[in-house]
């Protein structure tokens, strides 16, 4: 008898043990904040330009790239290794939504992906390699496209201005535009900025959410 109740109790000690360890699932859903800012006088808007975010299955060690601006629009990438070796379909296509606090959410169940985020409106591009992590369902993070700027590397993006002596509207407008041609002073308040960022693409951390850099 006190050899089936030690055969019993080590049984569910086993099953106690085996509900403590649950299966580890690869991917992540990537939610990005984007901000815009046209010219440097602009503040950092909370974007609202025509916007696209794709990204490729790739292998491990291996490095891509965004060739130019026409590629950049026809989701194509280029093995930096082995030019002649380039990707035109994408595996994940992001979803974005210009209402949303975090405008763009990438789907990524695949262990390494190359991701491309294209401004349309400001002919500007962002990309970067990302692995996925484990069991983490979701990480937030910011993507800051100034139009003004030139190309430059921060916080795990690459950020590409093609165009980067071409002339740009402001995204908000002077002072002297705000006057209309009455001369009465137009200047509603219709958009807050409550967050300052600096030019240097930086991530923050919002109410103890994951992000990534």
């Amino acid at each position: 008898m006190r050899y089936i109740t030690v055969i019993v109790a080590a049984a569910m000690a086993a099953l106690s043990l085996s509900g403590c360890f649950k299966p580890e699932k690869q991917g992540t859903r990537m939610l990005i904040e984007i901000y815009s800012q046209n010219v440097e006088e602009d503040p950092i808007t909370h974007s609202t330009a025509d916007i696209e975010g794709y990204a490729f299955k790739i292998k491990k060690g291996t490095q891509w790239e965004v060739s130019s601006w026409e590629d950049a629009l026809a989701r194509c990438i280029t093995n930096t290794a082995h030019p002649a070796e380039q990707l035109t379909e994408p595996d994940i296509v992001a979803s974005y939504d210009i209402e949303s606090e975090y405008q763009m959410a990438f789907e990524l169940w695949e262990m390494h992906t190359f991701l491309v985020v294209v401004d349309k409106t400001n002919r500007i591009y962002a990309t970067r390699n990302y692995d996925t992590p484990m069991n983490l369902p979701e990480v937030y993070t910011q993507l800051h496209l100034y139009a003004w700027r030139k190309s430059g590397s921060a916080n795990g993006w690459t950020v590409t201005n093609p165009f980067p002596d071409e002339k740009r509207e402001p995204i908000v407008p002077t002072e002297d535009e705000e006057v209309d041609n009455e001369g009465n002073d137009d200047t509603s308040d219709d958009t807050t900025y409550n967050t300052t960022y600096n030019t240097t693409y930086n991530t923050t951390d919002e109410g103890g959410k994951e992000k990534i850099e």
